[in-house]
């Protein structure tokens, strides 16, 4: 039995004629007919049986075609990744980022990859993270890095790090020393205060505003920037409450004066990310583009 007689097999199952299977497979009606009975003389099982002109599996044929289909994909899978390793230093790496993590991240990453990998060409899209599970699915790139809330069963992903979210609040506000003094800033506290939120239509936003209306909480303003610098810097001028990932806070070397508190009881979970599109196989490249960025999330 070798990898041919499973692909003759597999092509006799789908067509259900042998006519039309030796025509798919460029080779005579004869010789599939007779790779048929030697196949079934071997196992001393029949694997079809005729309806009319049609040919359908018994029970052992089905057990035999999921088998074979096993076996088919696992050799592709080899062969694909041979050929990567053949050709490991030629490719395309389209990678998808919000506009911040691009502008930490890829000073830190780009220069080594470029070192390991001259030949590949390197094309970033910046977009923020609720586009590019779209993009991801379209085709349009084949990787993206983002902080992940909630998660798709068409993509797959591998977590980089895992982070918290805090509330941000002006030096001196009537709440500042009571979250510092407690170590976290408490839901309730949110009550009658502005919210001021990147976008409610961005999943940081929309998880923060539905947790209010659980709790029976309302803000007195929802204020909303699509600016991060902007957010915080009207919470460090006393406008409001902003809510921002540690992430965020580490690497965006905001210079405004505030207190970051962490958000008590947070059941957002904050991951940060890669994601590719499920069942796509990765090249090396990418696969060692991925280990960079998360050794760059642990500087």
């Amino acid at each position: 039995m070798d990898f041919r007689d499973l692909e003759y097999f597999t092509a006799i199952a789908r067509c259900g004629n042998i006519t039309h299977a030796a025509r798919q497979l460029y080779v005579s009606q004869p010789t599939l007919s007779k790779f048929l009975q030697k196949l079934e003389d071997e196992l001393g099982l029949v694997l079809f049986q005729r309806a009319g002109r049609r040919l359908e599996l018994t029970y052992a044929g089905q057990r035999y075609l999921a088998h074979a289909e096993k076996l088919l994909n696992q050799k592709r899978e080899l062969d694909a990744e041979m050929t990567d390793i053949l050709r490991a230093n030629v490719g395309v790496l389209r990678v998808g980022m919000p506009p911040f993590r691009c502008s930490f991240a890829l000073p830190r990453v780009l220069p080594e990859f470029r070192r390991q990998y001259p030949q590949v060409q390197f094309r970033i899209l910046e977009a923020p993270s609720a586009e590019l599970d779209r993009k991801l699915l379209e085709g349009e790139i084949d990787l993206a890095f983002y902080m992940c809330f909630f998660r798709s069963d068409a993509l797959n992903y591998r977590t980089l790090n895992r982070d918290r979210m805090y509330a941000l609040i002006a030096k001196g506000h009537p709440l500042e020393e009571k979250a510092l003094a407690e170590g976290s800033f408490a839901w309730e506290w949110l009550e009658g205060q502005t919210l001021l939120l990147q976008n409610r239509t961005q999943r940081q936003g929309q998880y923060i505003l539905q947790e209010l209306q659980n709790r029976g909480l309302k803000a007195q303003e929802v204020l909303e920037s699509s600016n991060i610098r902007a957010a915080a810097a009207l919470a460090a001028n006393g406008y409001g409450v902003a809510f921002m990932s540690g992430e965020l806070l580490r690497n965006l070397h905001l210079d405004t004066d505030f207190s970051a508190v962490p958000l008590r009881d947070c059941t957002l979970p904050l991951e940060s990310v890669a994601a590719w599109r499920a069942g796509n196989y990765l090249p090396r490249y990418t696969q060692t583009f991925i280990e960079l960025m998360g050794q760059a999330e642990k500087v």
